[in-house]
């Protein structure tokens, strides 16, 4: 997928069916903006794009010092590849962007490139404070086509990067996932800890993110986890270590099972698929491992493999 991050300001080389919006967590509603495009371009012997913006407007309108994305640079450009997505256009979202009124938007973005195909969601808005909806882009139907993708609900509940962060922090998976259509990931590089786990008979890869990811709720969970383009189970405990020494930053610590090797400097990706408990503190190292033990046979029932 060709990545391009630069204004556009003179006609494609080439005509674009372009999917339009931000797309944090490219769940199933962001999904079918995105299929519905990939599909037109096919049809149509074009290529598709999506046109998204860099840093998050709400991280820059609201002056945030991080954005907590579901899905941050890196991640979402992996996840189009996923989607057959051919081109990825980035807006650079600054004070001319966001100031810039929603019919000079459609004209300098949508026009003067000469997109052939527009598709967004429902509740797409731009230019200068929201004021642009989709409606407005239905008035240019001379210049390209329009798709606008209906509300995508799960049990008549929207499903949106919102609600997807609420149930995180709730530790509701089952929630993620439909909605996402695919576990959470978190994705990072394996760093040195104090070897706790390892004393204990539970090592575990403690994890330096790679990208500012929405951390989901505090407890140990049952993860898919993928090192050296290999696939093992494991269980991760996200928190403050209460039972040793209160870290106040929070950890994201993962005992990955049937596995022994030193994996210090790797990537480490995570797929999120069952909260197994809170984060507790326990009142003895054996009350500890006496849980963990537990905990490491529930793994293994998850993901039925062999008990042991």
């Amino acid at each position: 997928m060709k990545v391009i991050e630069l204004n556009l300001t003179k006609k494609m080389d080439q005509p674009l069916a372009v999917a339009l919006g931000y797309f944090d967590g490219l769940h199933l509603g962001h999904q079918a903006v995105i299929k519905e495009v990939v599909d037109y371009a096919k049809k149509h012997q074009i290529r598709s794009a999506v046109m998204t913006f860099s840093p998050n407007p709400n991280q820059f309108l609201n002056k945030l010092n991080s954005p907590h994305l579901l899905t941050p640079h890196q991640e979402k450009i992996r996840v189009l590849k996923e989607l057959g997505v051919d081109e990825l256009i980035i807006l650079p979202f600054n004070e001319e962007l966001a100031k810039m009124r929603a019919t000079d938007f459609i004209q300098r973005y949508l026009i003067e490139p000469s997109i052939a195909h527009v598709s967004t969601g429902f509740d797409f808005r731009f230019g200068y404070r929201g004021e642009g909806e989709v409606t407005l882009l239905a008035n240019y139907s001379k210049h390209f086509s329009l798709n606008v993708t209906p509300k995508c609900e799960l049990n008549e509940e929207k499903i949106g990067a919102t609600e997807i962060k609420s149930y995180l922090a709730e530790g509701n998976l089952e929630k993620v996932t439909q909605m996402l259509g695919r576990p959470y990931r978190l994705r990072g590089v394996v760093v040195s800890g104090k070897q706790r786990g390892r004393q204990i008979g539970f090592p575990t890869a403690n994890l330096k993110l790679s990208e500012d990811y929405v951390i989901p709720k505090c407890g140990v969970y049952a993860v898919k986890v993928e090192v050296r383009g290999r696939h093992y189970v494991g269980m991760c405990n996200i928190g403050h270590n209460p039972t040793f020494n209160f870290n106040h930053q929070i950890c994201i610590e993962t005992y990955i099972l049937d596995f022994d090797a030193d994996i210090y400097g790797e990537e480490l990706i995570l797929d999120f698929c069952a909260y197994l408990r809170d984060e507790q503190r326990f009142s003895s190292i054996e009350k500890l491992m006496e849980q963990l033990a537990f905990d490491r046979q529930l793994v293994r029932s998850y993901f039925k493999l062999d008990l042991q």
